[in-house]
């Protein structure tokens, strides 16, 4: 992120800490928000705000900056900011582009998502970056719509730094997003498409043993293995051929089960904060944490039935 847009964020966090950080600054500001007929009485923490979901605290902020200008004093270190043309421009773009990137990461997450949805995802968004960095040389801002939005309201001109610093933070989403997800070997995509034509098979069969390659040749060739296609997701599906295809099966399930995303560690991270409260403040947490995160709903009747037995039996 270019330093001038680095620093929009970082005092943008400040405003909103010092509204929220004391409780009758939270009260008085809800107040003016509640007088004023605000569609919103209270901004987010930012210290609160968990994955990517800072978007949310810049947009609610830059929707509320009215009433932010009205609670904040003039001897506030920050009061000058929030009368700044530029920078609440730079601060719409900001929410603007958090918010794109939290819906990517949401897209990035669940338990069907494979490698190949990921691949999919960010080189989608790649391209989105190349064209909004067109667009912007031609002045158009309808990617960014709160951007848009408060440039149509205020009636002024975008400074041509503050667009070339809107330029080299896509350039450099874009670097990053290809460095953290590497395009994938075109020579895994029959993992993807197991039913493709015979030339696609003969593409594909120096990477596979020749008895990889026949079981290829039978999948592709299995009408009623394509109606399980369509009804399953891609990791159920290989499961459901494994034993008849345990080779094959076996090497498209080593690249589609491990995790594509931290997603995962995410959901567990999240899972542990609401188990080690101060009312359960336990040292060991995996057997609570295995219950939590298992995808087996424990039959609890029967656990309870069987407990019951065996203290009778005693």
């Amino acid at each position: 992120m270019p330093h001038c847009l680095k620093t929009v964020l970082d005092e943008a966090v400040k405003i909103v800490n010092m509204i929220k950080g004391k409780s009758l600054n939270t009260h008085i500001f809800k107040v003016l928000c509640d007088e004023m007929g605000s569609e919103h009485m209270k901004l987010l923490f930012h210290t609160e705000v968990r994955w990517l979901s800072r978007g949310k605290v810049l947009t609610r902020l830059f929707e509320l900056r009215d009433e932010v200008k009205l609670f904040m004093h003039q001897t506030d270190e920050l009061y000058d900011r929030m009368h700044d043309f530029q920078w609440l421009a730079t601060l719409s773009y900001l929410a603007d582009i958090f918010s794109f990137l939290n819906s990517l990461n949401l897209a990035l997450q669940g338990e069907t998502v494979t490698i190949f949805t990921v691949q999919d995802k960010i080189k989608a968004a790649r391209i989105k970056m190349d064209l909004w960095c067109t667009r912007l040389d031609r002045l158009e801002f309808d990617n960014f719509p709160t951007l848009a939005d408060f440039l149509l309201t205020a009636d002024e001109v975008l400074g041509n730094d503050t667009i070339a610093a809107f330029k080299e933070h896509l350039r450099g989403l874009h670097t990053h997003l290809g460095r953290y997800f590497p395009e994938l070997d075109v020579d895994l995509e029959w993992i993807r498409n197991p039913f493709g034509d015979k030339p696609q098979i003969e593409l594909v069969s120096s990477k596979l043993s020749a008895r990889e390659t026949d079981s290829l040749v039978d999948i592709a060739s299995d009408g009623s293995l394509k109606m399980a296609f369509r009804e399953k997701s891609l990791t159920d599906f290989w499961i459901y051929i494994q034993p008849e295809h345990p080779e094959l099966a076996q090497s498209a399930l080593k690249i589609l089960m491990p995790f594509s995303t931290t997603y995962k560690c995410e959901v567990a991270f999240s899972a542990l904060v609401s188990l080690k409260t101060k009312q359960r403040n336990q040292i060991n947490v995996a057997p609570s944490m295995r219950l939590r995160l298992s995808s087996l709903e424990p039959d609890i009747q029967s656990v309870m039935q069987n407990m019951h037995q065996h203290h009778s039996s005693h």
